[in-house]
């Protein structure tokens, strides 16, 4: 392959062209959540570093369709977005926040001093799309990322089932102490997605 024409639109086709091939192989291997991370940055952290009108590399004239097309999802919930190829299944994502230290999992709490995997913690169903890349692609760029097992755990030598990814509130949000977003998925959950 030549040269990309829209590096911020082809690199991401070539990455799922890849991923395509090598996916089959990464379940079989029970390398899925390590292959989606792989493939993460190449299907949303660069392409959507390279959207951002304040990209340096972004070029008004050509690009203008990419940074109508982030600020759309603003506006639209993130279990119903325009890029699932099917309605994703809404038990597989968790949002909540962390109002602590997040060294230690089963001291994760959130501001109603429950923990975020818990049953009421759960605010996905009425976050923004854009509100969940920006999680992803905070904790993706960062390596805040930590693989939970079958009971939201991180106990070494466990089978990972859920991947949890921080992201730690803006400038604006600091006086409130440490205070992270955290999103919670399953390995097929975030393939999925990407």
């Amino acid at each position: 392959m030549g040269v990309p024409a829209r590096f911020a639109i082809e690199y991401p086709q070539r990455a799922l062209e890849l991923i395509g091939l090598l996916e089959d192989e990464a379940r079989k291997r029970q390398l899925l959540g390590s292959f989606g991370l792989l493939a993460a940055a190449a299907i949303l952290t660069i392409p959507y570093e390279r959207m951002n009108a304040a990209h340096f590399l972004h070029r008004e004239e050509r690009d203008h369709d990419l940074v109508t097309q982030l600020k759309r999802l603003e506006k639209v919930p993130f279990l119903e977005a325009p890029f699932w190829p099917k309605p994703p299944d809404a038990e597989l994502w968790r949002q909540s926040r962390i109002m602590a230290s997040v060294d230690d999992v089963e001291k994760w709490r959130d501001e109603r001093g429950q923990h975020p995997l818990a049953k009421g913690a759960n605010t996905i169903g009425r976050r923004k799309a854009s509100e969940v890349i920006r999680i992803l692609r905070n904790a993706l760029a960062h390596g805040n990322i930590i693989y939970l097992d079958k009971d939201g755990r991180e106990i070494e030598g466990n089978v990972m089932v859920y991947m949890a990814f921080l992201s730690r509130y803006e400038a604006e949000r600091l006086d409130q102490g440490q205070t992270y977003r955290v999103l919670v998925t399953t390995e097929d959950g975030f393939i999925q997605f990407v």
